[in-house]
């Protein structure tokens, strides 16, 4: 049996040529999600005929496989996901799986594959040059609020993460805003840990760091990647009680960015707070993601 070993610090870096590839578009093929969430969804990998099997916990459905990436040979990675899942007893299914990804696997499973469509794995895809000018009606409260951000902060100013200093500052910022949530649950914990993991391997893992500045004191800190012309908003946090910060963070981080057209802003994870701010920034596309689920061939 194949042996799948944890994602770690160290492992994570030998995997990230596979996430140049058969993209689709989605967070959770972006070696930056993978990476920051490796520890909440427990995530193990193995590499199968030149394709990256993943295997993790998600959460009510179990341990479940992503389809596999690369260019290598698909049903050679699809038998050691079945192989796997057959040895552990447990269910052969595929999560967040792209529709991209559906004729795949339709291919090799045929009638015994059934697909769902999970809301809440649903990607947010914007338009970038809406976030860059915050133009027109529909965007008059984010316009509004970035106003008041620089009203209020004058000499704010967009600072890309390059040197110690900087990274330092933005870590002090990760750590007064955990100090300012006592209540965070394990997810918000874990993503907070995530974060802080993205910052400190930002060179290695290719990821941009970007934080508004007054002075000294930072305000706001987004953390992502690009692919193509698809910008991933991986981290996004602003101090509380700093109004308009988050739009100014969002419409500052686009900006780094020349070319790119569309914002990834990852899902809401059913959380309704989430759905409702990211509703209100206009996605211009909902990318569903399915739970795939094969029966066994012998039933």
């Amino acid at each position: 049996m194949i042996e799948y070993q944890r994602i770690t610090e160290e492992t994570i870096l030998a995997l990230k040529p596979f996430f140049y590839t058969y993209a689709c578009g989605i967070c959770d093929n972006t070696v930056g999600a993978v990476y920051q969430w490796r520890d909440i969804y427990v995530s193990y990998y193995a590499v199968i005929g030149g394709m990256l099997c993943i295997r993790a916990g998600y959460g009510a459905y179990g341990d479940c496989y992503t389809v596999p990436l690369g260019s290598g040979d698909f049903n050679a990675a699809c038998a050691a996901n079945e192989a796997d899942a057959k040895a552990r007893g447990i269910p052969l299914r595929y999560c967040v799986a792209p529709a991209c990804a559906l004729p795949c696997l339709q291919a090799r499973y045929g009638d015994r594959m059934r697909t769902e469509s999970i809301r809440d794995w649903a990607d947010y895809i914007y338009d970038a040059d809406a976030f860059r000018h915050y133009a027109g009606k529909q965007f008059h409260t984010q316009k509004n609020h970035v106003n008041r951000f620089y009203r209020d902060h004058p000499n704010a100013q967009t600072v890309i993460v390059t040197d110690e200093a900087t990274g330092r500052a933005c870590l002090a910022f990760l750590d007064r805003f955990r100090a300012m949530h006592p209540e965070f649950s394990p997810l918000e914990k874990n993503e907070w840990n995530g974060a802080k993991d993205l910052l400190l391997h930002r060179d290695a893992l290719e990821q941009t760091a970007v934080c508004l500045k007054d002075g000294e004191e930072v305000l706001a800190l987004a953390i992502g990647e690009r692919k193509d012309d698809m910008l991933f908003v991986h981290v996004e946090k602003a101090m509380p009680g700093v109004s308009g910060a988050y739009p100014a963070m969002a419409q500052a981080f686009v900006n780094c960015f020349d070319g790119v057209r569309f914002i990834n802003r990852e899902d809401d994870g059913g959380d309704p707070g989430l759905r409702y701010s990211k509703l209100n920034y206009r996605p211009i596309e909902l990318k569903e993601k399915y739970l795939v689920t094969i029966r066994d061939e012998n039933a």
